[in-house]
C-alpha cells in the first residue's frame, strides 16, 4: 500500500471534453492544469494506492495489474468495491449487504461470494473510489473484441 503524497508537478487538463460517442468538431484546446491527487479524493490523508494481483474483480473492469485508489474515511456503501481484510490477508470484493447479512462478493464466476460468520470474519479496510486501468496491457483483448466485432459485419 501507497500513502498519497503532496503532489509538486500539476498534470495538464484540457479544458475541452473528449467525446467518446461521436466525432467532435475540432476546438481550440486550452489548457489547465489539475492536480490528480486533489481529484481522487477529498481526504488525502486516508487516501492510499495499491496495485491489484488476481482476477476475481475482472467484471467490474478491475484487471490484475491496475491501480486503486482507496479510501480509508468512506463507509462501505452496498455494491462498493472495497479492500477487505481476511485472516489477516487484504483482498478485493464488492461489499454486499443482504437482509442481516454481509457478504464481500468477486465480479468473477469461478470465485466465491464470502460471507460474514462466527468463522469467517472480515473487515472492510477502504473504499476504492477510482481504478486506473494500463490501457496499453489490454490492448490484445481490444485486438480480440475488435476483430470479432468486424466479423460480424
Amino acid at each position: 500500500m501507497y500513502k498519497r503524497g503532496v503532489s509538486q508537478n500539476l498534470t495538464p487538463l484540457f479544458s475541452e471534453r473528449i467525446h467518446a460517442g461521436f466525432e467532435s468538431p475540432a476546438a481550440d484546446y486550452e489548457e489547465e492544469r489539475i492536480d490528480l491527487n486533489e481529484y481522487v479524493s477529498s481526504y488525502p490523508e486516508a487516501t492510499f494506492y495499491a496495485r491489484v494481483t488476481g482476477d476475481c474483480m475482472e467484471g467490474s473492469g478491475i484487471y490484475d495489474g491496475d491501480l486503486l485508489v482507496v479510501n480509508r474515511s468512506l463507509r462501505a456503501m452496498n455494491g462498493d468495491v472495497v479492500v477487505g481484510i481476511l485472516d489477516g490477508d487484504f483482498i478485493l470484493r464488492a461489499y454486499f449487504r443482504h437482509g442481516d447479512h454481509e457478504y464481500l462478493m468477486p465480479d468473477n464466476a469461478r470465485y466465491k461470494p464470502i460471507k460474514r460468520t462466527e468463522s469467517t470474519q472480515f473487515s472492510v479496510w477502504g473504499v476504492v473510489q477510482h481504478t486506473i486501468l494500463d490501457q496499453q496491457r489490454r490492448r490484445n483483448v481490444r485486438i480480440d473484441r475488435l476483430q470479432q466485432l468486424l466479423r460480424k459485419l
